[in-house]
C-alpha cells in the first residue's frame, strides 16, 4: 500500500508545471542563456529526484533540497513575484520523516495560492520543535485555502495518512487560513528521532 501511495505521490508531479516550466524556459533561452542552463539544471535534479526516491522514509534535509530545487523551478516562472523563505534549523534536519511529505503541500500553496495574486507571493518554511513534538510548517500569503472547493485533496490527504501511520493517530497535518491573508498547512510529528539523535 505504502509503495502504491509513494508512486501516487511521485505522480502528482503537475502537467501544468511541466509545460510552464518549458514554456518559460523558451523564453529564457533567447534572453539569458546562463539562467536558462540553471533552469535546465534545476528541472533534471528535481526531475531525477522525484524518479529515484524509492525509500519510504528521509529527512527532513532531503525533503528541503528536494523542494527547494522545485521552488527554484517555479521562482524562474514567477520572477520577482514570489519570494521564498526557509527556515530551518540544523538540528532538525536529521528529522525523519515519509518521502514526498513537503513537495505536495509546496506546490499546492503556489498552485491554490500565491500563483492568484496581482502583488508578490510569498511562500515560507520553517520548522521548530515544541512539547516533545516537531512542526513544519508551509505558510502562503494569499489565504484562499477552501476545502470545499479546491480539488487538491488527493496529496494532502496521502500526505497526512502516511504521517499518522508512521508517528501515530495524534499527528499528521492541520491547516489554518485567514482568508486573503495567508494559508498555513502544519506538519506535527514526534522528535523522537532528533531526541535519539542528539544522544
Amino acid at each position: 500500500m505504502l509503495k502504491s501511495e509513494i508512486k501516487l505521490l511521485h505522480a502528482q508531479v503537475n502537467p501544468h508545471f511541466l509545460f510552464n516550466t518549458l514554456n518559460t524556459l523558451q523564453a529564457v533561452i533567447r534572453n539569458d542563456r546562463k539562467q536558462a542552463t540553471e533552469l535546465i539544471n534545476s528541472l533534471s535534479i528535481f526531475l531525477r529526484k522525484n524518479l529515484k526516491r524509492p525509500e519510504t522514509i528521509t529527512t527532513l534535509y532531503a525533503e528541503i533540497e528536494h523542494v527547494n530545487t522545485y521552488l527554484q523551478i517555479e521562482k524562474a516562472c514567477f520572477g520577482e513575484h514570489l519570494q521564498i523563505k526557509i527556515q530551518i534549523p540544523p538540528k532538525l534536519q536529521v528529522t525523519k520523516l515519509p518521502t514526498f511529505s513537503l513537495q505536495p503541500l509546496v506546490e499546492n500553496a503556489i498552485k491554490h495560492g500565491t500563483a492568484h495574486l496581482l502583488n508578490t507571493g510569498r511562500i515560507s518554511l520553517r520548522a521548530f520543535q515544541q512539547h516533545g513534538h516537531i512542526y513544519i510548517e508551509i505558510k502562503d500569503n494569499a489565504g484562499l485555502y477552501q476545502p470545499a472547493e479546491i480539488n487538491d485533496g488527493l496529496g494532502i490527504k496521502l500526505v497526512d495518512k502516511r504521517l499518522k501511520l508512521h508517528y501515530g493517530e495524534q499527528y499528521g497535518i492541520n491547516i489554518f487560513c485567514q482568508p486573503e491573508q495567508f494559508t498555513c498547512v502544519r506538519l506535527c510529528i514526534t522528535d523522537i528521532n532528533v531526541t535519539n539523535q542528539a544522544t
